[in-house]
């Protein structure tokens, strides 16, 4: 998300909440992640004026908390990747009619029907289905290695989902990191990232500040370290931490 915001000139000077203290966020009750949604809420509210939910377990919820109109608080705009979704099917509708198309998240972004309304909306020509892939969600997560074609994370089950898979929807903000790896596996699928359609809902920024970017990381499951490090190699700008 926010590299495609930099390469759009957005959000030049950016905060990254890596809140691993609830990875895998996308395993708990619903009263768990919407404690995470206020959480994040707040938290953000004291260093920025504009929020990114870019979780698809955080952005459904908050989209089932407030919908479209959300709450701002003190933040004068917040984007979720429910948004991201919603203006990705309005652009690619033309290739979204009458494909199969596959939902992949985490177990909770796959047991919600708000993504498949969404294509419904639009493209009700569309066949939706979705796919929990919580497993590959924590390996990316935590910088596992990747063995490609023969890694365990694509299991059986998921395999057998993308034969008959048209467009696959990388809908865990996880998986764009591994999208070339999974394009090597599945060429005849055509995969698309909501992160990448963020740009459009964000307000042109005047000025040519250099890239800023501070991290935050909680829990013990990843070090700062690490996240800095990949963070670093990632978007190519070094990096403080708050």
């Amino acid at each position: 998300m926010l590299k495609s915001l930099w390469h759009a000139g957005i959000a030049k000077d950016a905060v990254f909440l890596a809140d691993y203290a609830i990875n895998p966020l996308g395993l708990k009750s619903d009263a768990e992640i919407t404690g995470v949604v206020e959480r994040w809420l707040a938290q953000s509210a004291k260093v920025s004026d504009t929020l990114i939910i870019a979780c698809n377990t955080l952005s459904i919820r908050y989209h089932q908390l407030y919908g479209s109109e959300g709450r701002l608080g003190r933040l004068t705009r917040v984007v979720s990747m429910a948004d991201c979704f919603a203006a990705m099917v309005e652009q690619e509708a033309d290739r979204i009619a009458g494909k199969n198309v596959l939902v992949i998240g985490t177990e909770f972004t796959a047991s919600q029907s708000l993504y498949p309304e969404i294509v419904a909306q639009v493209c009700p020509s569309a066949h939706v289905s979705t796919f929990a892939a919580t497993e590959l969600e924590r390996k990316i997560a935590r910088f596992g290695a990747w063995e490609g074609a023969t890694d365990a994370t694509l299991t059986g089950a998921l395999r057998r989902a993308m034969e008959v898979t048209e467009i696959a929807v990388l809908a865990c903000t996880c998986f764009p990191l591994v999208r070339k790896d999974l394009e090597a596996v599945f060429p005849n699928v055509l995969f698309l990232d909501p992160g990448a359609y963020g740009a459009g809902l964000m307000p042109k920024q005047a000025g040519t500040t250099d890239n800023r970017l501070r991290v935050k990381v909680t829990g013990q499951e990843v070090s700062e370290a690490s996240v800095i490090e990949f963070a670093e190699s990632y978007l190519g700008v070094s990096i403080c931490c708050i």
